[in-house]
Formats: structure tokens, sequence, C-alpha cells
């Protein structure tokens, strides 16, 4: 097998053997001898290039490129790819893909700098699936380089389609508002695996040198052992200098033992991951990330935070400055909303903070995208991401007084991170920490990114996950708030006319989340949409209704929830049942999932929730009441739920109130969980009698 690497970190002379070396333009360089000395490439005819020109060098080529037909990586040779292809397409008959080959080995070399080289084989069962034959890679020339070292493609009948080197491209990427890395140099490297169809094998492999990494001691990494699809094999080894520790968190791999094999060689202690087939994940409604139901490891030099929070900790103090023009905006804004208490003061400034910054992102290094800005960089600016608002919020809280820091978490919608378990940055979203002392030390949670939420709330997807303090080198959990702050209420009066038509009236009254996505919902319509949005509402629990009023609060009041209300008229409330009229509660509950009668996997809500509702139905004379439903109480840990009906001087009134109090419900859980949903969407749907006298 011919070898084709790329050398960039040298620092003495080294004599190298080859025929070419190819640019980032693709133009080629063909020589017998090279030297690399000083950051460049110096050939026997003595032209010299500079070391961040070079794609990639060829060694010892005797052929053309084409001839590299050979069972490139390891022993798994196209017929062995079919074999495997064969077994697995039987036992899954109906899956657009099959893993075949996932492999990887990740390493951090004994200078800092950090490679992985990986291969991927699968077969194509549907046409969907054909842009797998589509490679691009990301690449920075003398910094994270990226490099196609084999690609091709098995058809049914055996045959093997390479992939030609001169036909991979190197783009230069787009870049909008949103994000901008500032690296003029970066490269796209782009290819098409040749003659890819339903049913082909596709099968590459690439490498990664990560040559400036912007912490060389940190090295932490992961692998995952299944998916969507059926894998038949999947291995990783992950690589450190004997003198470096390393520590690994496995988990999901029953009944396989997921142990490394571990060995030495050359200064290095390899530890080596293997798990056989895993069948696809079949997902189920309202269940965790995939990501952390199936196998997988994690790896790091760092068994705990400490190292990576003293790290961290240094960029986030460095940004946390004021200037003069920002204390003076602070204290026009504290005494301007007229706040005196702790939690007053932080309820204003988390108001300015979410409507005077605006959310972008413009990132230049890692350093920026981890740690943010300065604080007066991104006052100055008026805009700034997550990283970016959280340090401005921490510096402007300080600034009066108040505790608070800039901290990292993984939103709920992402499998939970292992911090706690294992040393790592991982980390999606990063939002405050506040220490308050008045009225007892608290501490508590906030998030500016959004630009609708009303202090104490802060985005569901904080909800329920671990936090990571850097600067306090601390992992807490976010607790799901009390249901009180996701409170809703919904009152229905009913005026029922002689001739079976009504006038309803509906307020809807919005506590946390709800209040902020509604809030930020109008403020993006316009009057004939809101308008539209209420004819709409109309309809819904009696169809062809007319809209006759409607209001809403406002927008900008931010001291009250938010709420709605609309009246409108209805043909037609009642249904006919031979000599009885047959009435229905307008209230629907969303319990799809319980279709389900078991489950696999935990269910998983992003938050607690609170319900209010209650309908009253004003009879007109003639109309008699023959019976009453009873109500229902059911208490548990996981909800609480109790509905009530009452009868008076012919007003019929239902009440009901629906508390969500976990957010995570276990599979141990589910049956009893969902018996009482089953009870209470029963409870709700019993028809109620009414009698009308001639």
């Amino acid at each position: 097998m011919k070898k084709i690497l790329i050398f960039l970190l040298i620092t003495a002379p080294f004599l190298y053997s080859f025929d070419q070396i190819i640019k980032w333009d693709k133009s080629v360089k063909t020589s017998e001898t090279i030297i690399f000395q000083d950051g460049k490439f110096i050939s026997k005819e003595g032209d010299i290039i500079d070391r961040s020109e070079v794609s990639l060098i060829k060694f010892n080529l005797k052929e053309p490129v084409e001839s590299e037909k050979s069972d490139i990586i390891g022993e798994v040779t196209p017929n062995e790819l079919k074999r495997r292809a064969d077994i697995l397409q039987e036992k899954y008959p109906d899956n657009a893909k099959l893993i075949l080959l996932d492999e990887g080995y990740q390493r951090m070399n004994i200078d800092g700098s950090q490679y992985s080289r990986s291969r991927y084989s699968l077969k194509i069962n549907s046409e969907k699936d054909l842009n797998e034959a589509n490679l691009s890679f990301y690449s920075q020339p003398g910094e994270y380089e990226s490099r196609i070292i084999m690609a091709r493609s098995i058809d049914k009948n055996g045959e093997v389609s390479y992939l030609s080197l001169d036909d991979v491209t190197y783009a230069s990427p787009s870049q909008g508002l949103e994000y901008f890395s500032g690296k003029k140099d970066t490269k796209i490297i782009k290819a098409v695996i040749p003659n890819v169809k339903v049913g082909s094998i596709i099968d590459f492999e690439w490498e990664t040198l990560d040559l400036k990494p912007e912490d060389k001691n940190q090295f932490y990494t992961h692998w995952y052992f299944g998916g969507d699809d059926p894998v038949f094999e999947s291995k990783v080894s992950y690589i450190v200098p004997e003198n470096r520790e390393f520590y690994w968190v496995a988990k999901n791999f029953d009944p396989y033992d997921p142990s490394p094999e571990i060995s030495k060689k050359e200064g290095y202690k390899i530890y080596k991951f293997s798990r056989g087939e895993c069948p696809p994940f079949v997902a189920e409604p309202q269940s965790p990330p995939m990501w952390e139901l199936i196998p997988f490891v994690f790896g790091s030099t760092y068994k705990d935070q400490t190292y990576l929070s003293q790290w961290l900790a240094g960029f986030f103090k460095e940004r946390m400055r004021s200037n003069d023009k920002i204390k003076a905006t602070v204290d026009e804004v504290v005494k301007n909303s007229g706040a005196r208490t702790e939690e007053e003061i932080v309820a204003a400034l988390y108001r300015f903070t979410q409507e005077f910054i605006h959310y972008r992102s413009i990132k230049t290094s890692i350093s920026s995208g981890l740690a943010g800005h300065p604080a007066t960089e991104t006052f100055e600016n008026r805009y700034g991401d997550c990283i970016d608002k959280s340090i401005f919020f921490a510096t402007i809280l300080g600034l009066v007084g108040v505790e608070a820091y800039p901290v990292i978490v993984r939103t709920n919608d992402q499998p939970r991170p292992l911090y706690g378990e294992l040393g790592v940055i991982s980390g999606n979203h990063a939002i405050n920490e506040i220490h308050l002392k008045q009225n007892g030390n608290k501490i508590i949670y906030l998030d500016s990114t959004s630009v609708t939420y009303k202090y104490p709330n802060f985005r569901s997807d904080n909800h329920g996950i671990p936090v990571w303090n850097p600067i306090l080198n601390t992992v807490r959990e976010i607790d799901p708030p009390d249901p009180e702050f996701n409170k809703q209420v919904f009152n229905t009066r009913i005026n029922l006319k002689n001739d079976n038509s009504a006038e309803i009236f509906k307020e809807n009254i919005y506590k946390g989340e709800l209040d902020a996505g509604l809030r930020q919902y109008f403020l993006s319509m316009k009057d004939k949409e809101i308008e539209s949005l209420f004819v709409s509402l109309s309809g819904r629990d009696y169809p062809g209704s007319k809209l006759k009023g409607y209001e809403y609060s406002a927008l900008s009041d931010y001291k009250s929830d938010f709420s709605i209300k609309y009246n409108f008229a209805s043909s037609q409330v009642l249904k006919k049942s031979g000599e009885y009229y047959i009435f229905t509660l307008p209230i629907k509950y969303s319990f799809s999932f319980t279709s389900f009668e078991s489950r696999k996997y935990p269910l998983k809500y992003n938050t607690t929730s609170a319900e209010i509702r209650s309908v009253t139905l004003e009879l007109p004379e003639g109309y008699k009441v023959r019976g009453i439903p009873e109500g229902l109480s059911i208490k548990s840990d996981i909800l609480d739920y109790v509905s009530n009906y009452s009868l008076e001087n012919n007003v019929l009134k239902f009440t009901d109130e629906f508390v969500r109090k976990k957010t995570v419900v276990n599979v141990n859980e589910y049956k009893q969980f969902r018996k009482n949903l089953l009870e209470v969407e029963h409870s709700i749907n019993i028809p109620i009698v009414l009698e009308k006298s001639e």
C-alpha cells in the first residue's frame, strides 16, 4: 500500500523521497527529493514552496494514482463488504442504508497536535440516500488539515470504481451574516464517488490533522457505535502519549462488554473499543435524543472539569470588564425601572439585555466561540451570540453588586453532557448563573438570548440539565421550575340560546414558556394576521363560528402575564340525539403518545406544566340537565389532577386542574402514568345529557 500522508510539524531538516507535491490550487510539482526546513518544502531543483500552500505529498509514485485500486485500508476487502451487506440485507430488508464498517482512530500526538483517521462503508438501498456519495470536508491549511485518502464504489457485480484524486475540488466556503469564520484561506474539500447507484456499496477513508489546537493539553473525543441504520461493525482507537492519563466513559453497551483493549506502542497508549452488530435505533415519541441512548464512548485526558474550568475561566474573566459608558447606561436603566430590591434590579437588567443586545454570532477562533467577546465590544456593537450575551449580562450585574457568572450548558433537546463523569467541553449554549443574597441565599438561572421572557422565566430547553460554571469550577443541575411558573388558565363561558345557538366568551392567560412564545409570535404578525388567528381560534371547537371581538395584552407589558380574550357566535353547540341533547366539553388534552402501551425508553418533556380550565354553560329556560358526571381525582409522583362539576340556577360549571410535576417519566413509571392520562381523557369526554321542554 502506498503512503499518501501530510507532514507539517517538523522542527529539523528531513529528507523525503517523493514524486509529486500537490498544492491547494491543484498545481503539481514533480521532483526526486525534497527537503523540509523552516516551514518550507525545497525541491532538488531549488523550488521553494511554503507548507501552507501544500495540500498533499505523494510518495514513491511509480505509476498513476488510479493504480491505487487495492484494498487500501485494513483487511476488509470488497468481497468482505459484499458479504456483510448480504447478511444485514437479510436481517433488515427495509432499511435504506446498511452500515458495513465504521472505523476510526483518534490520536493526541506527543507535541500536542491531534490526528484522526476514519473509514466508513455502507450499502445504499434507496435513491434518497444517493447523496452519501457526495463527500465534503473542512480544511484550514497549516492549522486544521483534512484529506480524502481513498474513496470507491462497489456495484452489485463486484466491480470497483475509484475516485481519482484529480477530481477532488477545493472551494472557499460561503459566509453569511450569522456566522463568519474570519479565515480567508479556509477550504471545503469536495468530491463525488463515481458510479454510485441504488444497490451500490460506497467505501471511503479520510484523515484530519489539527496542527494548532488552542490548548495542546486538551484531548477529549467521542464515538457512537450505532444509529438510525443497522451497523455490522464499529470500532475506534483512542491513542495518547504514555505520559498522559486517559479516562473514558462508555454507556448503552449491554449485553456487550465496553472495556477496551489496552496496549502500548512507540511511546503511546492505545485504547481500542469495539462493538459488534448494532440494530437500528427505533425512536419513540418524546424519548430522549438518540445519541443519549445508543452505545457510545467518550474519552478525555481529564477526569473532571478542574483544568478545563481554569482554562476557560481565564477567558471569561478577561472579557468581563466594563467602562464608564456601560456603568452610566446600567445606572440609567435601573433608575428608570424604579427597581429597589435585588430581584427587581436583576429583572430590569434581564429585560434590558434581551432587548438591547441583538442575537448574532461572529467568531474568529475557538476561544471566542467558547468565551465570547469582551463585554465592552458587545455593548458597542449591540449584538452577540449566547456566550457574548451571558458575558455581558454577568458583567452588568456585577456593576450593581449582584454575583453572576456565564455558564455552559447543553440544551435538553441534545444528549446530556458528561459533566461530573469526565472532563469535557461539551456544550451548545451559554446562559447565566446568578447568586442572590437578599431574602435568603439562592441560585437562579436566566437566559437572555431570547427577547420576550419575563423574570424569572427562561427558555425551557435549559430546564432539567447539568450546568458547568468554569469560574467557580462547579457542576450543578438546573431543576425544572415549579409548575406554577408554567401555568396556563383557560376560561370558557357559553351563553346558550333557545335555538341551540350560543355566544361564547374565552379568556386564556399564559405564564412561562407560552407567555414568551406568544409575545414573540404576536410581535411577528401584522394586524390582519392577528385577526385571522382569532378567526381560526373561534372555529376550533365549533366549526362555522363567527368572530365578534377580540383583544390581547400589550406586548410591551412585562409586569403582567400575557392573555387573550375573544368572543364568537356559534349556530350549534348541542347535538340532538333522539329526544335529548348532548353537550361535550370543549376541552382537548394532547396525549398522543398513549397509543404505546409500554416503552423501551423514558418519556421526556422539556419542562413542567400546569393547566387550569373552567367551562361555564348558561342554560336558558326550558333546558334541564339530566345528570352530572362524577369528578376525578388523581395524585401521584408525576401528576396531580382534579375535576369537579356543579349545577346551580341552571348554570352548569366544570373545573379541572392538571399539574405535571416531573419532566422525565421512567420506563417503569410509564404504564401507571399512561393509565392516569387515559382516565383524564375519558372523564372529560363523558357527554352531558340535557333535555328541553317543548
